[in-house]
């Protein structure tokens, strides 16, 4: 029987938990929502999968979300949802119609454009609580987008991945399924495993003070430590696959405390190509963890002790290679030279629009244009 927990929004959690959405739907008042999702997700038989059972007689579809939202992806979202009478939404899928949901949620109530709620030219303050009801149902265990505040679109206006935050846009209840990732390939179970331990080391080691987030942090380590690896050898574990879905919920949690560079690079190397935002921070992690080595000695420290690396000084070293050693049983790249679309004679360009990028702003060590270009070339 799946759990409900009240924190940070209303979440069902466990096996089972799908079926729950006629009921949450009802709890909502909602008769006719969008259901935003994409077409590699339809053709598998999973959108029937969660609908089988909800008591929508015509369910109302859109499934051109893209792997990196557009604004484009998000007005012709907003279109359908006007055009069919909506009155709420549900987000199936990753990260990436999660987040096309939220942001077709805030278009679809709010005046402008989406560059107009751009986090870093104040765009949180010009989102009221005017939003249609939102149902997330996550099929993969990284993004934690479910639990999270943001909503991360490629904006023409901008050049890059922007986000627009606000508490408002949390989801109104989120359907957290681990059945729903059990047909997951090795290497996206892997992606998003790594996303969500990134994720959690980020925020943990984020500036902000938020002892509360720090310790869902740590929790969604363990969970993720101890599901991640189980999950890509054998994808029908449902233990493994309930511990990895939890370490995301948690990861997503605990990044409302904010996080650091690794995102702030793989949000700018995202926007230039077809990549993998999980297996980008992958890649990522031990170089940006080499770099945050000296400001955040006693926080690694802290962390390699829990993992049991011991408390010495050569903790935080023992961290980083036990991320490289995990990196090599994962089947994933593990340099960016690897990855399609990536160019390395634009490594500036690229470092430039992590920048630009809010998430470096809670990084451990302040850095400049330059270091980030040397952390992607260490990572090349």
């Amino acid at each position: 029987m799946p759990a409900t927990f009240t924190f940070p929004n209303r979440i069902q959690f466990g096996a089972g938990a799908r079926t729950l959405l006629a009921e949450e739907l009802a709890r909502l008042g909602v008769r006719r929502p969008l259901i935003v999702t994409d077409s590699g997700l339809r053709a598998s038989g999973l959108v029937d999968v969660v609908l089988a059972g909800a008591g929508l007689a015509e369910p109302v579809l859109y499934d051109a979300v893209q792997a990196n939202p557009t604004e484009a992806d998000v007005l012709a979202g907003v279109d359908r949802y006007r055009a069919q009478g909506c009155d709420g939404l549900i987000g199936l899928g990753g990260g990436s119609p999660i987040d096309a949901a939220k942001a077709i949620r805030l278009m679809a109530t709010h005046p402008g454009r989406l560059a107009d709620y751009d986090l870093t030219t104040g765009g949180l303050e010009r989102i009221t609580p005017d939003l249609p009801p939102m149902v997330a149902i996550p099929t993969t265990a990284g993004t934690g987008s479910e639990a999270g505040r943001g909503t991360l679109i490629q904006l023409p206006q901008t050049g890059r991945k922007t986000i627009a935050l606000s508490p408002h846009l949390l989801p109104s209840v989120a359907l957290c399924d681990p059945e729903l990732t059990r047909d997951l390939p090795p290497v996206l179970t892997a992606g998003t495993g790594m996303d969500a331990f990134t994720h959690c080391i980020e925020s943990y080691l984020s500036t902000t003070y938020h002892p509360i987030c720090d310790g869902i942090a740590l929790e969604g380590i363990r969970h993720v430590s101890r599901g991640l690896e189980a999950a890509v050898r054998d994808g029908s574990d449902p233990a493994a696959r309930e511990s990895l879905m939890l370490g995301a919920l948690l990861g997503g949690i605990s990044f409302h405390k904010g996080l650091g560079v690794i995102h702030a690079l793989s949000h700018a190397l995202g926007s230039q190509g077809r990549v993998h935002h999980g297996t980008l921070n992958a890649i990522l992690l031990p170089h940006a963890l080499r770099f945050n080595r000296e400001a955040a000695n006693s926080r690694l420290s802290d962390l390699a002790a829990r993992l049991g690396l011991g408390r010495s000084g050569d903790g935080p070293d023992h961290l980083i290679t036990l991320t490289e050693l995990v990196l090599i049983r994962l089947p994933l790249p593990r340099r960016l030279r690897d990855l399609e679309d990536l160019r390395h004679d634009h490594i500036a360009e690229y470092a430039r629009l992590a920048m630009l990028d809010h998430c470096h702003k809670t990084n451990p060590r302040p850095c400049t244009q330059a270091e980030l270009e040397d952390v992607l070339d260490r990572a090349w």
